[in-house]
């Protein structure tokens, strides 16, 4: 049941991006917005998969950790860059950070 959560948290990120980073410049769009995406949708691909095949598990799940990781730097550049406020991206910290923690409960229990 942990891993449905952990999706629905995902997907409740993934909305909560595309607002904020419609705000970036145009020269980032294809950069920056693009590889934030990219990440939020690898990370749900491998969440499903995750809880699909048990075999693969822990690997995905790693997966998961590395993109919720890269997430976090993709987040601090846009702060750093000024397309992020600090209220902001300290919403987007917390509800990755969210998810990270129970990702790590879902790994510590599989």
């Amino acid at each position: 049941m942990t891993d449905l959560l952990l999706y629905k948290k995902a997907e409740v990120l993934l909305l909560d991006c595309y607002p904020v980073i419609q705000n970036f410049p145009k020269a980032e769009k294809f950069a920056l917005c693009q590889e934030i995406k990219q990440a939020l949708y690898r990370m749900l691909r491998n969440i499903t998969l995750a809880n699909n095949i048990k075999s693969r598990r822990r690997v995905l799940q790693e997966e998961i950790d590395a993109e919720i990781k890269l997430l976090l730097v993709l987040f601090n550049v846009a702060l750093q860059q000024k397309y992020l406020s600090k209220g902001r991206h300290y919403q987007l910290q917390v509800k990755l950070n969210e998810i990270g923690r129970i990702l790590g409960g879902w790994m510590r229990s599989s």
